[in-house]
């Protein structure tokens, strides 16, 4: 069954229109999006699609009929250009429906590779020719976004403090490097009437991740790294999305509203969130874009040449990641 990535998701397909989180029409990234009507190697209109095991049909396939750029987070603006040839197009832009929900991405080609964007700017945009084009996005970039869920007790010199209590210049308990000052405190408010429901938190149960591992129910956002051990005794890291085969793991389908808030350190730490190791914000590609423009510059400032340089490096994380694949393989045998 083929397989493609990073479906930028946006409120509508539009010409001339600039997409943003700041402008609040660029939504996020959708992966894993599945379908055998796929594996002729086009998107063809009227094909059937998984999103999250929802199936969606395939209404509208365009492209660029004039050039349109994505901004990247150090600023650089990157080209994508209309072509005669519709096999392997800069940008497919899609658009999807399930009789009750409509939705709207804009793909773009693997040839981009890894990149953290800002902003979409489209240019002009036609229908393809005979309603196909090939399909393009089928290699899985690591994208990236870190927060706690309010109510989360964090390990401090002074004991457990609620998330949304921790302020600038406190210190929190880091399990590499001793008590660790809180740089910055980024806040994101989600309300699931109209926010996408894949971006709704994932829930650990007591003892889920191991004895008393978390203490009490935890709940973080899909791509939030847990701290966990392998079978060769590693502690690695994963996203919280890739566990939910696990016991006393799932997505927590009945949140209405959360407000997710991440903690940033001076670099990517692993603290104490209900008693379990997880990770600090790391400013990965997509983490800068899910946070709002203004404070952007501020992390910026925090991590100075590690973000403008690319923090792909693995020296930059705080212990080795494994990706959403590889951490499903091995879900069931962490400890």
């Amino acid at each position: 069954m083929a397989v493609i990535h990073d479906l930028l998701e946006v409120t509508d397909i539009s010409e001339n229109t600039t997409y943003s989180t700041a402008a609040g029409n660029l939504l996020g990234v959708v992966d894993n999006v599945s379908s055998s009507d796929l594996n002729d190697g086009e998107f063809d209109k009227w094909d059937d699609i998984q999103i999250d095991g929802v199936t969606y049909n395939i209404d509208q396939i365009q492209e660029p009929s004039s050039a349109g750029s994505f901004t990247l987070g150090d600023g650089n603006s990157v080209g994508f250009y209309s072509s005669v040839l519709e096999g392997n197009l800069d940008v497919v832009f899609l658009t999807v429906s399930n009789g009750a929900d409509v939705r709207h991405f804009i793909i773009p080609n693997d040839s981009y590779g890894n990149g953290n964007v800002q902003s979409i700017e489209t240019g002009g945009i036609r229908n393809v020719g005979f309603n196909d084009a090939g399909v393009i996005s089928t290699t899985n970039s690591n994208i990236n976004i870190v927060c706690f869920v309010a109510g989360s007790m964090i390990k401090t010199p002074q004991g457990d403090a609620a998330v949304e209590e921790v302020q600038i210049g406190d210190l929190v308990l880091t399990h590499d490097n001793g008590p660790q000052q809180v740089r910055a405190i980024l806040v994101r408010e989600l309300d699931f009437t109209s926010a996408p429901e894949r971006l709704k938190p994932v829930l650990f149960e007591k003892g889920s991740l191991g004895p008393n591992r978390p203490n009490s129910k935890l709940y973080v956002s899909p791509q939030h790294r847990m701290l966990v051990s392998d079978q060769s005794g590693t502690a690695v890291l994963v996203p919280a999305k890739a566990l939910t085969s696990r016991q006393g793991v799932r997505v927590a389908q009945g949140k209405r509203q959360v407000t997710y808030i991440h903690l940033v350190f001076s670099k990517h730490e692993i603290i104490y969130a209900n008693g379990t190791p997880t990770e600090s914000f790391f400013p990965g590609r997509m983490a800068l874009e899910a946070i709002p423009a203004s404070c952007r510059s501020e992390v910026y400032d925090i991590f100075g040449d590690d973000v403008t340089n690319g923090t792909d490096d693995a020296k930059m994380f705080a212990a080795p990641i494994l990706r959403v694949q590889e951490a499903q393989r091995q879900a069931l045998s962490f400890t």
